[in-house]
């Protein structure tokens, strides 16, 4: 029977190389903790968020979608390049490699919910209560993961609340970006014309008021069944 040690440190056959932990998704909280629990897993909607938007890019080849997405990429770059420049320790060191200031989570998630709040307020006509369930819904995710980041003792206060604010700022600035410069300009057209966007059939929607009821309605056309 194998030693238990050995299991636990490399496994029956001897210790081998030290073994690490996929910092991406491992948190961890003390044993018994819900609250813990509860936060760990928010910990994890960033993650879940990019695969969303990643999802929505593929499925509905929306020019929006992709617009969001890859201002949340730079959002990350400019988060890692930032943490790169201030070198700040984050609070308890055996939690995770890296620097803690500004926290990427909570600039992830001020990024997240400011343009997504700001762009449902600026370009959406109708089912303004869906909109505001939406609006309060990205609100108060990114309080949420913001949190969970203090909690778990992964950042500290001033961290989240730096990252937080810059996400949001960086949000902004994106969302400007988008409407008053690829917009204003009509440069986004010149995007839909390239390539890349022609051979991913990526289309821009934002003339239709709802896209829902549009498509429905179009499903319904007589004879579109026959």
């Amino acid at each position: 029977m194998a030693n238990p040690d050995s299991i636990r440190h490399g496994g029956a056959l001897g210790a081998g190389p030290e073994l690490r932990s996929f910092g991406l998704t491992h948190f961890q909280y003390h044993d018994g903790d819900r609250i813990g629990m509860i936060m760990a897993l928010a910990s994890l909607f960033p993650i879940f968020l990019i695969v969303m938007e990643v999802t929505i890019v593929l499925s509905r080849r929306e020019i929006a979608g992709l617009l969001l997405l890859i201002g949340q990429l730079s959002n990350e770059v400019f988060n890692l390049l930032l943490k790169m420049a201030i070198q700040e320790e984050r609070p308890h060191l055996h939690l995770g490699d890296g620097y803690g200031m500004p926290s990427s989570h909570a600039q992830f998630m001020g990024f997240f919910a400011l343009y997504t709040i700001a762009y449902l307020e600026t370009r959406i006509t109708t089912n303004t209560l869906h909109m505001r369930a939406v609006q309060l819904g990205a609100g108060v995710l990114g309080v949420v993961v913001a949190v969970s980041r203090v909690y778990l003792g992964y950042h500290t206060i001033p961290q989240v609340l730096v990252g937080a604010a810059i996400g949001m700022v960086s949000g902004l600035v994106w969302l400007v970006l988008v409407e008053r410069v690829l917009y204003a300009t009509s440069l986004i057209d010149a995007l839909l014309q390239t390539p890349i966007c022609r051979w991913l059939l990526i289309r821009d929607s934002r003339g239709v008021s709802d896209i829902a009821l549009a498509e429905y309605r179009l499903s319904q056309k007589p004879g579109k069944h026959n």
